[in-house]
């Protein structure tokens, strides 16, 4: 089949991660897969379209990039299925025809949230698209607030890269991480102010902060733009990872650092729910509790029989989920269900 990938950029960022994840997948399945990505500058169409340039992080990644120079019915190609993801793409491409392709909707957080008017994007939720949601709560919101009747599609790992590696950690020194973001619903400075407070009584903590936003950050170490097995060992060489984010879609970086041996300390932010459960495979604040954050991370850092009780149940935990090809053959079942 022919299947066309939409996205709004091609930078390091968790949802469009997902996206090229199944792309390649479905590539290496034999469909003929593009991503499509608007680009105004000529020059840089010309390097995608005529010489085949890919960043950096998507070089082993095996679909084709197509640039357009806007997002029109004519400019897309025409293919079997489009896949896009983002509330304003589900708004441009309500009244394209069906040469574009089927529509399958990719719902990766509640929009209405924190990206663009609430009354547009609650709109993109009521038309007749294929929804997929990559997070039980996501799904429960369509059904329960639109009526819809989405395909859950929860997002996994590679546990080619993201597992346990033998990295020596001093005893004595407690190395918390966390990312790095100038999104004001990730929560960073409610982070900070967490940890910089349980530094005045645990001086042996470190605070670790890795990102793609910022070249630097106010921690002790700082990572930038790391991608795949160098983010893997970050979070290996890590005791920690917190999340205090408000609302996340699934929240993949979390689960990578449990995959990797960190404990999650997070908010409950809703697509925690998947993966995270209080006291068994991680820690669980109340959504926007600071004090409450504060008090799972200091038992978190003062209790290493808890820690090491947390990071048993969280790897058995992952070790049963299922792995991207298994997520991409569910993906293509949920396409020829709708072509039957």
């Amino acid at each position: 089949m022919k299947i066309n990938f939409l996205v709004p950029h091609l930078k390091i960022a968790g949802g469009i991660m997902v996206l090229v994840e199944y792309a390649h997948h479905l590539s290496l399945s034999g469909h003929d897969v593009k991503v499509l990505v608007v680009n105004t500058t000529k020059f840089q169409r010309l390097c995608f379209n005529l010489f085949y340039y890919k960043p950096k992080w998507l070089k082993n990644k095996q679909f084709k990039i197509k640039a357009i120079a806007k997002l029109t019915e004519k400019m897309l190609p025409e293919a079997d299925v489009l896949v896009f993801s983002s509330s304003e793409h589900a708004l441009a491409i309500e009244n394209y025809s069906q040469k574009v392709g089927k529509k399958f909707y990719i719902v990766q957080h509640d929009e209405r949230l924190y990206h663009g008017q609430k009354e547009l994007v609650a709109k993109t939720y009521n038309l007749p698209y294929v929804f997929i949601t990559v997070s039980t709560w996501l799904r429960d919101m369509l059904v329960e607030e639109f009526g819809q009747k989405p395909h859950l599609l929860l997002n996994v790992l590679d546990q080619e890269v993201f597992h346990l590696y033998n990295i020596k950690k001093n005893p004595d020194c407690v190395r918390i991480l966390m990312l790095q973001h100038t999104y004001k619903w990730k929560g960073v400075k409610e982070g900070l102010d967490v940890v910089n407070d349980l530094k005045n009584k645990y001086p042996n903590i470190k605070l670790i902060m890795y990102g793609a936003r910022q070249d630097n950050a106010e921690c002790d170490e700082y990572y930038f733009q790391p991608i795949g097995k160098a983010v893997a060992e970050i979070h290996a060489a890590c005791d920690i990872f917190l999340c205090p984010s408000w609302d996340e879609g699934f929240g993949l970086p979390s689960l990578e650092a449990m995959a990797c041996g960190c404990v999650l300390v997070t908010y409950d932010n809703g697509g925690s729910r998947d993966y995270a459960f209080d006291n068994f495979t991680a820690l669980v604040a109340k959504r926007r509790d600071v004090q409450d954050l504060k008090n799972k991370l200091e038992l978190a850092i003062k209790d290493k029989n808890l820690r090491q009780d947390i990071i048993y149940n969280a790897q058995n935990f992952i070790k049963n989920m299922p792995s991207w090809l298994d997520q991409t053959k569910k993906l293509e079942k949920i396409i020829k269900n709708v072509y039957k």
